[in-house]
């Protein structure tokens, strides 16, 4: 390995370790009460060697958004292979619990952690999140065109199922479900929000 290539790895590594560092804090404490002098404190350098790499903490909490953002729409990427839209948004729904409990810092990241919203609209994550959100609208649309439901307002009915899937999430994120023996919590939220479905065709 080449110099430039030790030195390019090592600059990733630390950029890593930052963020990294950033998410654990931001989960214990709030976005508020951490500081750029927390973050190089739990990495051992100094706040100097931050601001090498990020200009603020906003620009921290933003990378750490995208990178979450990517991990999920990857995580619901293969939904759309399934050509039947009932099928479809059955299995986004199962993926979409499926992601949070096995990314719970990174779902807490996206959905539950106050954080500065003024200016997310405007970055790459936001974006990204909007397209994996309309790829969801339009497949609750489908299933109206092919009448699984009989309403028509389709923002409606997939405003309904996002908020109870993330519900459903946020309760195991947060570790609210601890009067159900830890092997039933997955396939508990699973069975609720297929429930949710059943019941929504009635719409």
């Amino acid at each position: 390995m080449s110099i430039s290539e030790r030195k390019e790895r090592e600059k990733k590594e630390m950029r890593q370790a930052i963020l990294d560092a950033a998410l654990n804090l931001f989960r214990e404490k709030g976005y508020d009460a951490v500081s750029i002098r927390n973050i190089a404190e739990a990495i051992e350098y100094s706040p100097a060697t931050i601001y090498l790499y990020f200009k603020d903490k906003n620009e921290i909490f933003f990378a750490l958004q995208y990178e979450a953002a990517a991990v999920k729409r990857d995580h619901l990427l293969p939904v759309a292979q399934i050509e039947d839209p009932w099928q479809r948004l059955t299995e986004f729904g199962r993926r979409y619990i499926d992601f949070g409990m096995k990314h719970p810092g990174l779902y807490d990241l996206l959905f539950i952690i106050r954080a500065p919203m003024e200016s997310v609209e405007n970055q790459e994550c936001w974006l990204l999140g909007m397209s994996v959100h309309k790829f969801f609208e339009d497949t609750v649309q489908a299933c109206i065109d092919a009448r699984y439901f009989k309403s028509t307002d389709a923002k409606t009915i997939a405003y309904t199922l996002w908020c109870h899937a993330h519900g459903l999430v946020s309760l195991f994120v947060r570790d609210r479900m601890r009067m159900y023996p830890p092997e039933e919590r997955g396939e508990l939220a699973r069975k609720s929000f297929a429930m949710l479905l059943k019941m929504a065709e009635t719409l």
